[in-house]
């Protein structure tokens, strides 16, 4: 469904996915898409500044109409609602009458303002942003972006992540969303720039993510191998800096992240069914399962890759 999509788009949809999580919702709606073209499109964005709207205005306004429940962990994979699922359609279809090859963030949000009903389209409308008049927008903007080229070697992506059927069913979910996450185009990130939530560069939070991946490596082969796993510590913060990684290579870093989801994702795979119960003690924390401690992993990269990706500038 996605193949048309550029990556500021396909980012788009991550962050949609991020945020229904954070709602609480069982599906991915209008609002959420929203919510992700507000990190992703620029455009968009200087359209609503223009017009008196920002994120945050329109963040709040989200909040307020949406339906919230208790926070979804990331692992779980979320569908697209009705609504959702036509407004994508609708963006497709809109890439096509503008003789467009890809689909953009522009072509989302025309497609967010035809399916009228939603809430999306309804904030769009109410903060100015009218169906013909952003076409034409849209048609005026190149439909795929050229990425400044950052002045690193080139990293070259390995061929798309197979998801083998897991011995668990449970983890079916949590192996999507590794498999995903592999998959991650990041190559023209600028590794240095800060992140917004925690005082770390890009080029940092991939260490905490590859810190965090390394540990659950360890922890599933001791589970896989002893009755009960106990670990004297989570991986602390503190050791990003102590590693310095902000002197390491970008590159490295992102084929050794990559490479380990894989190889975690082949030992998810074998995990059986009875060892999702097994007891697992970190540091002081309540025991809790296996499960749970492979949902914690997935989360916390899921998180963490969001704010390497949002726009920083």
């Amino acid at each position: 469904m996605f193949d048309r999509y550029t990556e500021k788009a396909r980012r788009v949809i991550f962050f949609a996915r991020y945020e229904a999580s954070a709602f609480g919702t069982r599906y991915i709606a209008t609002e959420h898409v929203l919510l992700g073209l507000l990190r992703e499109d620029g455009q968009l964005k200087r359209e609503l500044a223009v017009k008196g709207a920002s994120y945050d205005t329109i963040r709040a306004r989200v909040e307020a109409q949406a339906a919230q429940g208790e926070k979804i962990s990331t692992s779980v994979d979320l569908p697209l609602n009705q609504e959702c699922q036509r407004a994508l359609s609708y963006a497709a279809e809109e890439s096509e009458r503008l003789t467009h090859k890809v689909i953009a963030p522009g072509h989302l949000v025309l497609g967010l303002l035809r399916e009228k009903g939603s809430l999306a389209a309804a904030l769009l409308r109410e903060s100015g942003i009218d169906l013909a008049l952003y076409r034409e927008v849209v048609r005026r903007e190149p439909a795929e972006p050229v990425e400044r080229p950052h002045p690193v070697a080139a990293y070259e992506p390995a061929e798309p992540v197979e998801t083998p059927a897991p011995a668990a069913a449970q983890l079916a979910a949590p192996i999507a969303s590794l498999a995903k996450l592999a998959e991650l185009e990041l190559t023209n990130l600028e590794p240095d720039q800060r992140l917004k939530r925690k005082q770390w560069s890009r080029r940092e939070a991939m260490g905490r993510m590859i810190d965090l991946a390394t540990a659950e490596h360890q922890w599933l082969a001791r589970a896989l191998s002893e009755p009960k796993l106990t670990v004297p510590v989570y991986p602390q913060e503190e050791w990003v800096t102590a590693q310095h990684y902000a002197d390491c290579s970008w590159t490295d870093l992102l084929n050794l992240w990559s490479s380990i989801n894989r190889l975690l994702i082949h030992v998810l795979a074998v995990v059986p069914e009875e060892k999702l119960t097994a007891e697992c003690r970190i540091g002081v924390e309540e025991p809790q399962t296996l499960l749970a401690v492979i949902q914690r992993y997935v989360s916390e990269c899921e998180d963490v890759a969001g704010q390497i990706l949002a726009r920083l500038d």
